[in-house]
């Protein structure tokens, strides 16, 4: 076998690699004797196939699984040879593939650069410290509390922050337009779920009230026929609720696990799992500043084919992620997003 190395741009490295004719020969006439007892040919008995005929049917095709199987050995054989460590699969250009002559491929390849790390001893790595106080812990429970508010059905008239259900179909140029209806859907006035100027409009209304109120659709709105449109929405209420956030009692606390509903057995549990929590952030925020250090110390060039890997890697993760939630999709095109 002969190899000739010559080193491209950057990283990139080409192997001219010359497999022996006889070597490749060998192998082909080989493998198609095998095979004379077992092809099927018309005109022939089985077993008594001449070897010419079993060449001119399946000569090819056997050529070409030797030289697939020649290369991917000969290419190891070659890197190791002139001890290189390719980054990623090489793209092959084959030069010769006949018989009676040596096979000769092209491979092209990037390589993992050479590393030599700096001395770590001046770099300056910044520990981020924090503790968990008891202000945390009560933001905390605060939290709990949002997370646990239910809403009340009341009789006055509608204000930020209530619930207000309704009912409304849009037109715009007096034609209602697809994805502008929709029976009882509840809207969270200052939450900024629609489209600027909707919930607004929807302040001081009570049950029952029925009118109408123009917004403009914003220009960049994702609907091209409705981009900058001025609509007009019929409107309906159909009832009004305000927030309504649990008392930090004795139920609030069982809620959580604790079964007597001892507030300051609830605040330990919430203690340990922030620490817990905390800590691991300090240790990845550590960790990260220790890398950047490392990496700002260290310039090295990086393979191509490992950052196209990694873009596929995370394309497929994305695509994957965006599978599993395909089914989930704005039921009105009003709502922002």
């Amino acid at each position: 076998m002969q190899v000739s190395l010559e080193a491209g741009e950057g990283l990139e490295r080409k192997l001219t690699i010359q497999v022996p004719a006889d070597a490749i020969d060998k192998e082909v006439e080989s493998r198609l004797n095998s095979m004379k007892s077992r092809v099927r040919i018309d005109g022939f008995r089985p077993g008594k196939v001449p070897l010419k005929v079993v060449k001119q049917q399946y000569g090819t095709q056997v050529l070409q699984e030797v030289a697939g199987e020649m290369m991917q050995n000969s290419f190891r054989d070659a890197v190791i040879q002139e001890n290189l460590k390719p980054a990623g699969l090489p793209s092959i250009e084959t030069k010769t593939l006949e018989m009676g002559k040596p096979l000769e491929y092209v491979a092209t390849f990037e390589i993992y650069p050479e590393v030599e790390l700096a001395d770590f001893s001046s770099l300056e790595i910044e520990r981020i410290t924090a503790s968990v106080e008891d202000v945390d812990i009560d933001h905390m429970i605060e939290t709990l509390r949002k997370q646990r508010m239910a809403y009340e059905t009341v009789e006055r008239a509608s204000q930020d922050k209530d619930q207000i259900t309704i009912s409304f179909e849009g037109f715009v140029d007096g034609e209602a337009f697809e994805g502008g209806k929709a029976d009882s859907v509840p809207v969270v006035i200052g939450s900024g779920s629609m489209i600027p100027g909707f919930e607004e409009a929807l302040v001081g209304k009570k049950a029952g009230d029925d009118f109408s109120f123009d917004v403009t659709f914003p220009e960049d709105y994702q609907a091209e026929n409705l981009k900058g449109k001025l609509a007009t929405f019929k409107t309906q209420v159909v009832s009004v609720a305000e927030p309504k956030m649990p008392e930090v009692d004795e139920e609030f606390v069982k809620s959580f696990g604790v079964d007597d509903g001892d507030l300051e057995k609830l605040k330990t549990e919430i203690r340990k799992n922030m620490e817990r929590e905390l800590s691991s952030r300090l240790s990845s925020a550590l960790k990260n500043n220790v890398m950047d250090a490392v990496l700002k110390a260290n310039d090295f060039t990086v393979p191509k084919a490992l950052v196209e890997d990694e873009g596929k890697n995370l394309q497929k993760r994305m695509t994957e992620s965006g599978n599993l939630q395909g089914g989930m999709t704005l039921p009105l095109e009003i709502f922002e997003g």
